[in-house]
């Protein structure tokens, strides 16, 4: 974890994204912490917060921020060879961050736990209530805090 707050960039507007992917098998712990770093300091310059949730050979992510700074970030994250299978569950608009305080936090899940965003897959291609979204992305800064 990495606490720390960062402003959205120049009066664009602010989105939040999820997706899920799929980890490489055998992905190291190492491997973990080297993309958490690389997000920590690349994100900071760019105005993104958000989560990387990892566990069971997923990965699941929460970008915030200015709307196209997100949108490259992710186009980016497509990219990187140590996950595949991106879907975006989830894209919103957003008027305050959830994940103020991180630049990328980090929380290492049971599988079964991914089961708080069972409801946002399941309904992907339907248009999702965001009270459900907002507060499962609370779920998630709940367990950030708790873990300090």
């Amino acid at each position: 974890m990495q606490p720390n707050t960062l402003p959205t960039a120049g009066g664009s507007s602010m989105i939040r994204l999820l997706y899920l992917s799929s980890a490489v098998p055998l992905i190291s712990d190492k491997q973990v912490q080297d993309i958490l770093l690389s997000s920590r300091r690349n994100n900071s310059a760019n105005c993104i917060t958000g989560i990387l949730i990892h566990g069971g050979g997923l990965f699941m992510q929460v970008l915030e921020g200015p709307e196209q700074e997100v949108l490259r970030k992710y186009v980016k994250i497509l990219d990187d060879p140590r996950h595949s299978g991106a879907q975006i569950l989830y894209i919103s608009p957003a008027t305050n961050r959830i994940f103020e305080k991180w630049s990328m936090g980090g929380i290492e899940s049971d599988p079964l736990q991914f089961q708080y965003i069972s409801k946002l897959r399941a309904r992907r291609l339907e248009a999702i209530d965001v009270n459900t979204f907002t507060d499962t992305m609370r779920e998630f800064a709940k367990r950030l805090r708790d873990a300090k």
